[in-house]
């Protein structure tokens, strides 16, 4: 048998533009997370929230080499376990992006800008959508898809190609008047491609809505939803790959999938 993959959903509300304060309860929600844990995935743009103020994007947006990715690298060295989410970016160019990122052990680093922005909000307004697909990430045996929130409307994005990856992680910001919506799209993406999937929401509230506790969840490859919570509310599930392989075998639904590629992305 393989070696237990445990993965966290750390829910946490998120201080409105106050990015140091973020990062200082990110750190003390860190230390609570339980040992043995290989991967972390915290809320979308986790030292922020949302900004709809053109003028508050150039003081708060960082680059790949700014204090929110050397923390990152700082507390993944610390704490043993990779750590997924995303964070306001920019190119330095006057473009803004929601970027999200997989962060290793050791300082490997992974990012992705997420490509859906959201319409009925200002965000397709201030942000640069991502042109690139997500590639998997190599970890621990595992094969990690990174997307973001708005990213799980859209299953062609989504979509499993060769087989390429085992877990789909989408960090959050889902307000509860959707929130049904967003468990049943992660609930069929895992379906529809044989893979864990895991939704990571934020709790607290902002002008888009309230974000209550309960919101994020964790997928086996049968949509059936896996994960506990302990006494701080940090959701866990943990997978066997020798198992996951096997069920993943039994049903390979993804032989049969449409042979389409986005490799030109």
């Amino acid at each position: 048998m393989s070696s237990p993959f445990t993965i966290a959903a750390l829910q946490q509300d998120i201080a409105w533009s106050d990015k140091q304060e973020n990062l200082l309860t990110t750190a003390h929600n860190l230390n609570r997370i339980r040992r043995g844990t290989d991967l972390v995935v915290l809320p979308e743009l986790f030292t922020t929230g949302y900004i709809a103020d053109a003028t508050l994007l150039p003081q708060l947006a960082e680059t790949n080499d700014g204090h929110t990715v050397d923390d990152l690298h700082r507390w993944a060295d610390y704490f043993h376990f990779a750590i997924a989410g995303s964070f306001l970016a920019t190119d330095g160019h006057g473009n803004f992006y929601n970027r999200g990122f997989f962060v290793e052990p050791g300082g490997e680093k992974y990012f992705y800008d997420k490509h859906h922005l959201f319409s009925m909000s200002t965000e397709a307004d201030l942000f640069t959508p991502g042109e690139r697909i997500s590639r998997p990430v190599r970890y621990r045996g595992w094969n990690i898809k990174l997307l973001i929130c708005y990213d799980v409307r859209f299953p062609v994005w989504c979509r499993k190609v060769d087989n390429d990856y085992d877990i789909l992680l989408f960090p959050a910001n889902w307000p509860s008047a959707r929130l049904s919506q967003f468990r049943q799209l992660l609930a069929a993406r895992a379906v529809e491609n044989n893979a864990i999937v895991v939704g990571c929401n934020r709790i607290g509230s902002d002008d888009a809505g309230e974000y209550p506790e309960g919101g994020s969840a964790i997928y086996d490859l049968q949509g059936r939803e896996v994960s506990t919570a302990d006494e701080y509310g940090n959701l866990y599930a943990t997978f066997d790959r020798d198992r996951f392989v096997a069920s993943r075998d039994r049903f390979p639904t993804y032989r049969d999938a449409d042979p389409f590629r986005l490799l030109d992305l």
